[in-house]
């Protein structure tokens, strides 16, 4: 382990993270910020647990390190508390993984909106936006005097935007670089290790963060990464029917329908690959996932196999 990554003593942890509530509490008066600078050149650890701190908590906010305290000073009490808890965790434990941003778990846990698995969520933004979150998704919501900006962080989302009186532009962020909307009403699901977006109204410019930027147009759809735009395909209109509770199949293969409703269930539900490119049509109800596997027995040849409530394989009858 590298010097900069070994593990601080719980004692400067604990004076370093008052030193962070003093700070989300408001500026530091000129006595504390001159203590703070004396307690800072009294020991090189002191030094090295605040920078290591201060990165931590720009990885968490899921923004710049310098606006990081900005951002988690606006938080509720309750979630500050969360915060400071793990980021006094993290320093104590030591170790590189506290660098890597994007593989941070704890990222959707302390995210501004997420949902859990079979919830779906909606909310009314400031700028009058209307955002719907999948199941199992989570966003920050990063709005300022110069953007509206929402960072998908995992799931899917579907936005309907709003025209802001101040005309700044609307921005959603994945892992694989930017959409920004021009009026419209689209959804974003971070799959295949890229962004699928379908767009239903308006247009949309994608700019991946190592590729070409390129225009979308309603109707239309195109999955992205980081480094590259696939070709543009036609939007599909039930791919939004979640938000409304439904999971809609025109001749879908049973085995993506599957994988589909198990984002809405606890626990694994499989298909038995002799039955997966079975054909499906039909509306199914997300609220119960167990009435949708018997409709599947009543309409198709296959019976739901159940070693338990939580591990549910669909195989041929």
């Amino acid at each position: 382990m590298k010097a900069a990554d070994a593990p601080i003593a719980p004692a400067i942890v604990e004076q370093a993270s008052h030193w962070l509530m003093l700070q989300w509490g408001g500026e530091l008066d000129d006595e504390q910020r001159q203590r703070f600078i004396d307690w800072q050149a009294a020991d090189p650890e002191h030094v090295r647990a605040w920078r290591r701190l201060e990165h931590l908590q720009g990885t968490l906010a899921g923004v710049p390190a310098h606006t990081a305290s900005a951002v988690l000073r606006e938080q509720p009490d309750a979630r500050r508390r969360q915060t400071l808890k793990l980021l006094s965790l993290l320093l104590v434990a030591g170790g590189s993984g506290y660098l890597a941003h994007a593989q941070l778990p704890w990222r959707e846990a302390m995210a501004d909106l997420r949902s859990g698995t079979g919830e779906r969520l909606q909310r009314t933004l400031a700028d009058g936006s209307r955002l719907s979150l999948n199941s199992g998704s989570a966003v920050n919501i990063r709005y300022s005097e110069r953007e509206r900006r929402i960072q998908l962080l995992t799931g899917q989302l579907l936005l309907d935007s709003g025209r802001d009186a101040a005309g700044r532009p609307l921005i959603v962020e994945t892992a694989a670089g930017e959409i920004q909307a021009l009026g419209t009403r689209f959804s974003v699901y971070e799959v295949d290790g890229g962004s699928q977006v379908e767009l239903y109204e308006g247009e949309l410019e994608l700019r991946p963060r190592h590729a070409a930027p390129s225009r979308l147009l309603a109707g239309q759809r195109r999955w992205f990464s980081a480094d590259h735009n696939a070709a543009v395909g036609q939007a599909d209109p039930n791919a939004a029917a979640w938000s409304e509770g439904k999971l809609i199949a025109e001749r879908m293969p049973l085995g993506d329908f599957l994988q589909e409703l198990s984002r809405h269930r606890p626990g694994v539900l499989r298909c038995d690959p002799a039955v997966a490119d079975l054909p499906l049509t039909g509306v199914f109800p997300l609220a119960d996932t167990d009435r949708v596997l018997v409709a599947l027995q009543q309409s198709l040849p296959v019976e739901v196999h159940r070693l338990t409530r939580y591990w549910v394989t669909v195989k041929q009858r």
